[in-house]
């Protein structure tokens, strides 16, 4: 098993218990909250594409994906 495969359990679990004990909206608005990081995302997301096209975005993450992970 891959880590990506036990990241993915641990994510699936987790999921699961948050919405067992909070349920789904509760579970919904806590990983939102989670995510919300700091900062202004929009000028995180223009740094780091900069002025590159969706054909360049889609051709970075495919070569991303493809990439074994350590």
């Amino acid at each position: 098993m891959n880590t990506t495969t036990i990241d993915a359990d641990i994510v699936q679990e987790g999921w699961k218990v948050l919405v067992a004990k909070l349920g789904l909206q509760k579970a919904t608005q806590f990983v939102v909250l989670l995510e919300r990081g700091k900062g202004d995302s929009v000028k995180e997301i223009n740094d780091y594409w900069g002025n590159a096209n969706i054909n360049e975005i889609y051709s970075r993450i495919e070569d991303w994906k493809t990439k074994p992970k350590i």
